[in-house]
């Protein structure tokens, strides 16, 4: 039995999932934190947040801030990222998408978009900095395909970033994944899947991406985050996929 549990009631009421968190940590001082619809709320929430001694001894910074799921049926896409931009809850999710999440050792979230129902459990490696990500088709009443846009941040939590022309746009292909790191100093971030997947290099900024917890608080709370691309694959009933992260 789970410890643990909100249902699609929570879920799909903003108002009560935004103010609910997730922390998960490792021993080497890195983390994972958001809100339980996955939607960020603070500048120091993120899916991979770590220590970069070469850059700041003292200071976590955001690698990944974000990884977008989209399910794609018959040619229509279905959005399931959540953020807030410019006071407007985005990028959209289709109003007949449901959640629900549990947690005992390991946190698990339920979708249900039209006829698909798929999971998402996501781990925090104890002695790594990595998270792993296992999705799995539940059900669906035909072809299915997932994409998953990474935002990136590769900044101090202390700060904001912006669009700018700095950035390192270049990554390589690695085994079922690529590789790639925005600015000098900071860790390459591997993003691999335990199968092959078919990486679109689409490079571009989402702008206005806002924390309104930051808000709250009276400091600067809109940032710029990259996306370098997309992943896609198709996905079956009873099929696993694994997504993986790590520096």
């Amino acid at each position: 039995m789970s410890y643990l549990k909100f249902d699609k009631t929570v879920m799909i009421n903003l108002e009560e999932s935004l103010t609910r968190e997730v922390l998960r940590t490792n021993r080497l001082g890195a983390y994972h934190c958001t809100t339980v619809v996955d939607c960020n709320t603070r500048k120091y929430h993120g899916l991979l947040v770590m220590p970069v001694p070469a850059i700041a001894y003292d200071d976590n910074h955001v690698l990944l801030s974000s990884f977008d799921e989209t399910v794609i049926q018959h040619g229509a896409e279905f959005n399931l990222g959540l953020h807030n931009m410019q006071a407007i809850i985005s990028v959209p999710r289709d109003i007949s998408t449901s959640a629900s999440i549990s947690s005992e050792t390991v946190p698990r979230t339920l979708y249900r978009v039209g006829g698909v129902i798929f999971s998402k459990e996501k781990v925090f490696s104890m002695y790594e900095n990595r998270i792993m990500i296992k999705y799995t088709l539940e059900d669906a009443h035909s072809a299915t395909t997932l994409r998953f846009r990474p935002f990136l941040a590769f900044r101090s939590v202390k700060n904001l970033t912006q669009a700018n022309g700095n950035v390192n746009q270049s990554y390589e292909e690695v085994t079922n994944g690529i590789k790639t790191c925005m600015y000098p100093g900071y860790p390459e971030l591997y993003m691999q899947f335990n199968k092959k997947v078919k990486f679109v290099y689409e490079p571009y900024w989402y702008n206005g991406i806002e924390y309104p917890k930051e808000q709250e608080r009276g400091y600067p709370y809109q940032e710029d985050l990259y996306v370098p691309g997309y992943f896609e694959v198709p996905i079956k009933k009873g099929g696993d996929y694994y997504f993986q992260r790590w520096r």
